[in-house]
């Protein structure tokens, strides 16, 4: 059965998970999918997990534990612990559009592709609102080192939107060692290592200010982050 598993990973995000599950969950009974929505806490110290709790129903669960592992932990938690053929992570913001949802399950329903990756910088990409320009300089900086240590050009490492095959997925997130704010650059490593099949969609996308990432602390750890992936791969650690 094609159940598509919606992964949500959720740090103190009381003010917006409520109104944005529902306007997930309305969109994806719309497409008319057999689907779960993951919400997965990731130790946060707000109202978040009362508020997932509020939301959980038919097709939608919650994960938790109690302290902050991070944002690639908090993925890998719920893609190892969902049901579907296909699975999709996405920011809780849904700073991309979910019009990409459709598009990018029938590409991997198409049995072409084992990852769809979201591309911001594609010429057929529509931001909406873009992101600062410091963030696009550091952005910009971030894709080249990791295109170079991967060896395989990708345009967009860290749009919030990845949808796997089960059995890709399975290949990536239990060799998963990365946890923080570079943890999409190991999981296109981990993919291009295993020979998987990756595309990259342009989408549309809209940046939102109250990001939890704070640039200069996690630059400095994602450039330590990117050696120690080299140094995993030397070691057959992702094999």
């Amino acid at each position: 059965m094609n159940k598509l598993s919606v992964i949500l990973p959720a740090y103190n995000e009381e003010h917006c998970l409520e109104a944005n599950v529902s306007i997930l969950n309305e969109r994806l009974k719309s497409l008319d999918l057999d689907y779960e929505i993951i919400i997965v806490n990731d130790g946060s110290t707000d109202r978040t997990l009362s508020k997932a709790r509020n939301c959980a129903g038919e097709n939608i669960r919650v994960l938790s534990y109690p302290h902050n592992r991070g944002k690639g932990y908090a993925i890998r938690y719920g893609m190892l612990n969902s049901e579907g053929r296909y699975k999709l992570f996405m920011d809780l913001d849904l700073s991309t559009s979910l019009d990409a949802v459709q598009n990018f399950w029938e590409l991997l329903c198409s049995g072409s592709f084992d990852v769809i990756i979201g591309n911001r910088k594609s010429e057929f990409s529509r931001l909406e609102v873009k992101q600062p320009l410091y963030r696009i300089f550091f952005g910009k900086g971030f894709t080249f080192l990791s295109s170079l240590l991967i060896g395989h050009k990708i345009n967009d490492f860290t749009c919030g939107f990845k949808m796997y095959t089960k059995n890709a997925a399975d290949i990536i997130f239990c060799r998963q060692r990365i946890f923080d704010w570079a943890f999409d650059a190991e999981l296109i490593y981990i993919a291009v290592l295993h020979g998987l099949k990756i595309r990259e969609v342009p989408v549309t996308w809209r940046h939102h200010g109250n990001s939890k990432v704070r640039l200069l602390r996690d630059i400095t750890h994602s450039l330590r982050s990117l050696i120690t992936m080299r140094i995993n791969a030397l070691k057959s650690f992702y094999k």
